[in-house]
């Protein structure tokens, strides 16, 4: 069987950070150097997923870094949105399956773009996060936020709301949020519907939601999903959330289905010694290892 191929993408913009806090630009190296300092363990391309108790064979992996979106303008957020977008797309015109380093969450807005321009069908979403993100528009922000990513998607004719899951919501938000999820049915599991109904259960669910009558699944994961605890390093912080054996398992659950996945909000600017990157390159790798036992393992 032919290789798995990932193409990793920084997305090294967080210019659109007008709420949280601005840093979220120098993940993307970051979190490549937690990458490395884990990969260093391999011997003879193999690694050992010690959770899962498997030796993933990277032999039968291409991971390619196409680098960071360094020429991309940020005087215009519309623009730079654009320009990251043809990136992406690059990459899967290319063959690759993106794995996308942001970056604040406006960056998802790329992705979705890009998806959206290539795909031969209509596209599901996965978005891991403690935000709803379905601002209709914002004074500070503007239109295409890390605060109303999902809300443009909805707007775009291949995304469907009741193809779209949200996993970690929690807290408190807008009325138009709640008044928005009851009239268009895009579906919510919150941080305590997982500790309620547990990890399976979620995940079940889910794929039923998102791939029914799609070609396609966008996976988006906002650190901040994460209990405040797990992810010390992010934009904006909610209490209350997932732990990383709840979202890791979930994220391996629907890895198989996904085209495109991204994974934003980590900041070392805000973080403890990087710890969040750390995080953070624990879940891509749990995401590629997933890929490759539902490819070369499965029974």
């Amino acid at each position: 069987m032919e290789q798995l191929r990932f193409g990793i993408l920084g997305l090294n913009y967080d210019t659109e950070a007008g709420r949280g806090w601005p840093g979220a630009r120098y993940a993307p190296n970051s979190i490549r150097a937690a990458l490395s300092g884990i990969m260093n363990r391999m011997e003879d391309g193999l690694l050992f997923d010690v959770n899962n108790n498997a030796l993933v064979d990277y032999n039968k992996i291409e991971l390619k870094d196409f680098g960071n979106c360094d020429d991309i303008v940020h005087y215009d957020h519309y623009q730079a949105l654009k320009d990251m977008s043809e990136e992406i797309k690059k990459i899967i015109g290319a063959g690759y399956r993106p794995i996308l380093l942001g970056g604040d969450h406006s960056v998802t807005n790329a992705g979705f773009m890009a998806l959206h321009d290539m795909a031969k069908g209509r596209i599901g979403i996965i978005d891991f996060d403690a935000h709803l993100d379905l601002k209709i528009d914002s004074l500070v922000q503007g239109k295409f936020s890390g605060s109303s990513e999902i809300r443009r998607a909805t707007e775009m004719e291949k995304y469907d709301t009741r193809h779209i899951v949200e996993i970690g919501p929690r807290g408190y938000n807008y009325p138009e949020h709640y008044h928005f999820i009851k009239d268009s049915g895009l579906n919510i599991f919150t941080a305590r519907d997982v500790n309620r109904l547990g990890v399976d259960e979620i995940a079940k669910r889910t794929i039923e939601l998102v791939r029914q009558d799609t070609d396609y699944l966008y996976i988006t994961v906002d650190i901040d999903a994460l209990d405040m605890a797990c992810a010390l390093g992010s934009g904006g912080q909610e209490p209350a959330g997932l732990t990383h054996f709840q979202l890791s398992d979930l994220l391996q659950a629907f890895a198989p289905y996904a085209d495109v996945v991204d994974f934003v909000e980590v900041n070392p600017m805000t973080d403890h010694r990087e710890l969040t990157s750390h995080v953070c390159a624990n879940l891509v790798l749990d995401y590629i290892a997933a890929n490759y036992y539902d490819r070369f393992e499965r029974k």
